[in-house]
């Protein structure tokens, strides 16, 4: 081979992986922001409540203070945080437990739209032919591994159906290895 041969050839490789990266990565930022279109994230609100308010006794040793333990006790059993008022007085507040109850149902949908389109889009890319086939590859790598972390993230949804996904995802591999492995010969 001649040095222009090999020059084309690296300029080729070089092309190739940077149209892959971009691509690869262009995907990747799609599926994991798709969602701000579509589902509004809960707003934390509970920030605004007085939780920076400190006990009197930290703040003026000479007032004592005495707290019902078994009120504080429950508080924090019950997923609440003690928020001290004024004149030694506490008050057990939900709001964070609640709010996480709300991300969590969010967060759920989130991932579960993600596992869907990206299953959905993998297996499109099995079927359809894209003349550029590094483009193909990144859309279809970046789709798989976005199924991943999508189910990854979605373990506490999917608890018992956990082993049947991943069989389905295993599948969906097989059958996009055999499906792109025929077009090649």
């Amino acid at each position: 081979m001649n040095i222009k041969t090999k020059s084309k050839k690296l300029e080729n490789t070089i092309y190739n992986i940077i149209i892959f990266t971009l691509i690869f990565a262009l995907v990747i930022s799609f599926v994991f922001t798709i969602d701000k279109l579509f589902l509004e994230k809960p707003k934390d609100t509970c920030y605004l409540e007085n939780y920076g308010y400190m006990p009197e006794t930290n703040i003026n040793p000479d007032n004592n203070c005495s707290y019902d333990e078994e009120y504080i006790n429950f508080c924090y059993k019950t997923e609440g945080n003690i928020i001290h008022k004024k004149n030694c007085q506490v008050e057990c507040s939900y709001c964070y437990r609640d709010f996480n109850k709300v991300m969590d149902a969010y967060n759920n949908k989130v991932n579960l739209g993600r596992m869907i389109f990206t299953f959905l889009l993998a297996l499109l890319m099995a079927f359809i032919l894209i003349r550029d086939k590094i483009i193909r590859y990144a859309i279809l790598s970046a789709s798989l591994v976005s199924l991943f972390v999508a189910t990854i993230s979605a373990i506490k949804l999917l608890n018992k159906i956990l082993p049947l996904v991943i069989i389905a995802e295993f599948l969906l591999v097989i059958f996009i290895y055999k499906k792109t492995s025929k077009e090649k010969k």
